[in-house]
């Protein structure tokens, strides 16, 4: 098991076994544990042909994760993805598969919904700007998260007469 090869190869699958990874994300690994260039290449080499990495894959199913179970915005999902190392048309070709049909008013409504329940509380211009603020940190537009801010705004109002 001192064969470098052998080595980089074990800790590559190591790394899969615990989740999917970009090809990006494995080339830093390797590089961190001082592989040589041959060998790195070689090992993802080795890995794409046998399906082990598969950025196109990855990208569709991070986008379908982030939406359904995080109610992440496209912004966020797109920028997680950049860091990644994804490619951009691999990045544009997910977000455009993922999010067709899907009104991200309606997504960003429903989070706020949940949100605003912790502030109830608070003046209504701190509510307004800490759940503009949510909303557009989990990767929606700052033009729905204002309509969405206000709808919700609305609705409290409306509850307090």
């Amino acid at each position: 098991m001192n064969d470098p090869l052998n080595r980089a190869r074990s800790y590559v699958y190591r790394l899969i076994s615990r989740q999917s990874r970009t090809k990006k994300e494995l080339l830093d690994k390797l590089k961190l544990k001082k592989y040589e260039e041959e060998v790195i290449n070689k090992i993802i080499k080795e890995a794409e042909e046998n399906g082990l990495i598969d950025d196109r894959r990855y990208s569709l199913a991070y986008a379908s994760d982030r939406m359904n179970f995080f109610k992440s915005g496209k912004n966020l999902v797109r920028h997680k993805l950049q860091q990644k190392g994804i490619e951009k048309n691999l990045i544009d070709k997910a977000i455009e598969h993922t999010y067709k049909g899907v009104d991200e008013y309606v997504q960003a409504l429903d989070l706020a919904k949940r949100r605003a329940r912790s502030y109830r509380k608070l003046d209504k211009v701190v509510l307004a700007r800490r759940l503009t603020g949510y909303i557009f940190r989990r990767g929606f537009s700052f033009d729905t998260a204002l309509k969405v801010t206000k709808t919700i705004v609305k609705e409290l109002e409306y509850e307090e007469e």
